[in-house]
């Protein structure tokens, strides 16, 4: 994942000290890594990495062994997937198209197998596909962007419901604030759309992540603190059940189906096909940059956390600790007011007690906020990763230096990895933590743990890697993040006290496990 782009950005802040600006077309990459690692890749995926890579053979093109695989549902006998009848178009394995159809954003799971994938045309087909599945035994994965962290919208022996060909516009009410936008909505679609009206959505930074996976799961990105996740903004969804019934869920209608929408994970209770949300009027933004030398993180991160905590709500940020060769430190990452970013970097340096070793500034128009971001073109490219989160309930300076002992761990010779550290402050935590099915509203943040490893054998080592960066902090985390879905994880990982309700929803709409969701219930 072009860790080059973050290299070149802190080299550049080396050469000279603050720098206020407008935006440049050529600064889209500069905040590509971070950029992808909290956009919420599906996930879609949500924080923010410039990524690369498509399939290769050095980069293990053979399925890994945790690749999910919902075989319990299986029927004995093929289908006739003659009989199905949609409108649009069914793709099976003896198809040429079929490696096409298929594909996902993590390349380490080209080699899934699906039963079928069914690229629907309109809302009916979407309820034929689910009854089909149903009367079969074959588990079901929707598919909005295909940013599953396991790939789960691919899982072998599913039926993939393909929604990317459904049809539908983004359409934003002015008289209301609110937006209306199809599930496979890419999330740079959703911010090009509402940006002519002043408005925008709590949203990650990966440009091609579907709105349906990225909410379904919570939703973080560079608006939390203001705004919240993307998943509190949501007023209501069109779903398609396994019973094949089409409902809209909101908080009077279905109201126990729309609380699992909002944080239950993708895949969850049915097939989302469309999605409306509240809107929030727009602002220019500064955004600073600090970087720390090595040996600061821990003092850095505990100082950042207690800082951000007390800030106005305007200012977002996030902590990037990146190792590899030729990396070392932290970076502080800052979103405030415009004309504030100045003032802002010093009050954090001061609540650190350290002086960055470079700062830089920019101040960018919303737009051009987002698309930076978005870490341009080589963002939405296909790519190779390991993956996975933590959440940690109090960020102290012993939660800090368990951080720093995650990340010295990883071996340098599966090439450069990223742990992204993200505030759940602010008004993520205004929602108790039963009122939606994302449970983090009293913790302190995320961190992601990123690796793009440039062969088979750095894939291993990086797999191996995330298990220690689990267990270094361990004593400090309470769960995970399910947009950052890692394979074979109990659901009670990402859910905590909210696992008994989601239970209780699924099985009522969702008697016969039809859906598939990568979770292990």
């Amino acid at each position: 994942m072009g860790f080059d782009v973050i290299d070149s950005y802190v080299a550049s802040a080396k050469r000279g000290a603050i720098v206020d600006c407008h935006y440049d077309p050529t600064m889209t990459r500069e905040f590509s890594r971070q950029a992808f690692l909290r956009g919420a890749l599906g996930a879609a995926t949500a924080g923010a990495l410039s990524v690369s890579c498509r399939s290769t053979a050095t980069q293990g093109t053979d399925v890994p062994s945790e690749t999910p695989v919902p075989t319990s549902r299986v029927p004995a006998s093929p289908p006739n997937w003659a009989s199905l009848g949609v409108q649009g178009r069914v793709t099976l394995p003896s198809n040429p198209e079929y490696a096409t159809a298929k594909d996902v954003f993590n390349t380490r799971f080209d080699d899934s197998t699906p039963a079928a994938v069914v690229a629907v045309a309109t809302i009916d087909d979407v309820r034929k596909a689910v009854a089909f599945a149903a009367e079969h035994g074959i588990p079901v994965a929707a598919r909005s962007g295909g940013h599953s962290y396991i790939g789960a919208s691919a899982a072998n022996n599913a039926m993939v419901i393909d929604l990317r060909q459904l049809p539908g516009r983004i359409d934003y009410d002015e008289s209301s604030g609110l937006v209306t936008v199809p599930a496979a909505a890419q999330l740079n679609s959703v911010q090009t759309s509402l940006a002519p009206y002043g408005r925008s959505i709590p949203t990650g930074s990966c440009p091609s992540v579907g709105a349906a996976g990225l909410t379904l799961g919570g939703g973080l990105g560079a608006a939390a603190r203001r705004w919240g996740l993307t998943c509190d903004a949501l007023v209501g969804a069109s779903v398609v059940l396994p019973g094949d019934e089409a409902v809209t869920a909101t908080p009077d209608d279905h109201a126990d189906l729309f609380w699992a929408l909002r944080g239950g994970g993708g895949g969850c209770v049915g097939v989302v096909t469309s999605l409306t949300f509240q809107t929030f009027p727009v602002t220019d933004r500064d955004v600073v940059t600090l970087t720390f030398g090595e040996g600061a993180t821990a003092q850095v991160l505990a100082g950042w956390d207690q800082w951000l905590r007390a800030a106005d709500r305007a200012v977002w940020g996030m902590v990037n600790v990146t190792v590899g060769p030729g990396s070392g430190g932290a970076t502080v990452v800052l979103a405030t007011e415009p004309g504030e970013g100045r003032s802002r970097a010093a009050e954090l340096g001061v609540a650190v007690g350290l002086t960055p070793v470079d700062t830089a500034i920019r101040t960018l128009r919303h737009l051009d906020f987002v698309r930076y971001f978005e870490g341009g073109a080589d963002a939405t490219r296909p790519r190779a990763f390991v993956a996975g989160s933590d959440v940690i309930g109090d960020l102290t300076p012993a939660a800090g230096e368990a951080i720093v002992a995650a990340t010295s761990a990883w071996p340098h010779s599966a090439g450069a990895a990223t742990a992204v550290v993200e505030s759940l402050s602010g008004a993520v935590s205004d929602i108790g933590a039963g009122d939606t099915a994302f449970p983090w509203r009293r913790q302190a943040a995320c961190v992601q743990w990123y690796a793009e490893p440039p062969s088979q054998t750095a894939i291993d080592s990086a797999t191996t890697w995330l298990t220690t960066a689990h267990q270094a902090v361990q004593a400090n985390s309470v769960g995970g993040y399910v947009n950052y879905l890692e394979p074979d994880t109990p659901a009670a990982r990402y859910f905590g006290d909210n696992l008994g309700r989601l239970t209780d929803v699924r099985r009522k709409y969702d008697p016969d496990g039809v859906m598939y969701s990568g979770l292990r219930y």
